[in-house]
């Protein structure tokens, strides 16, 4: 896994332009990020924790990638990923099992399915509007969602 971690780093770095992330190591403590698994009653792929830990939150292309703003989960708004769990659960039916990572502005939304973690801890993640896997894990998310 460790070379998986600086293939990702490596990949974002010379992407600056389309993957536009916090400042590496200035991430969500953990102590926010044990706090919104808690609140969303799930446990994060290690993976989505260490992107998390490591730069925060951002985009890729303009679309955004739910983080932790670390800000009350009772008052805060945007692209919070307990924020928007919450709503997607509540308006449309999104299961706990369905954790949603990305919306973007042609319809698509994103989401890790926790009833398919592997060995690892890691979950597939799926567009909702084709019910297809679209990456194996969230390094490789980012990888094609950098590519496309």
């Amino acid at each position: 896994m460790e070379n998986r971690y600086y293939e990702i780093v490596k990949i974002i770095a010379s992407n600056e332009n389309i993957a536009q992330f916090g400042e590496f190591g200035n991430g969500a403590s953990d102590e926010w990020v044990k706090r919104a698994q808690e609140r969303l009653k799930v446990q994060f792929p290690p993976s989505y924790i260490w992107w998390l830990k490591n730069y925060g939150g951002g985009e890729i292309h303009g679309n955004e990638i739910y983080s932790i703003y670390e800000i009350d989960f009772d008052t805060v708004v945007g692209g919070d990923i307990v924020y928007m769990n919450e709503l997607n659960r509540k308006n449309l039916g999104f299961s706990i099992h369905q954790l949603v990572i990305q919306e973007n502005d042609q319809g698509e939304t994103y989401y890790f399915d926790l009833s398919q973690i592997d060995v690892n801890g890691e979950a597939p993640v799926y567009c909702d509007i084709t019910g297809d896997k679209y990456a194996n894990d969230f390094f490789d998310f980012l990888k094609k969602k950098i590519e496309e």
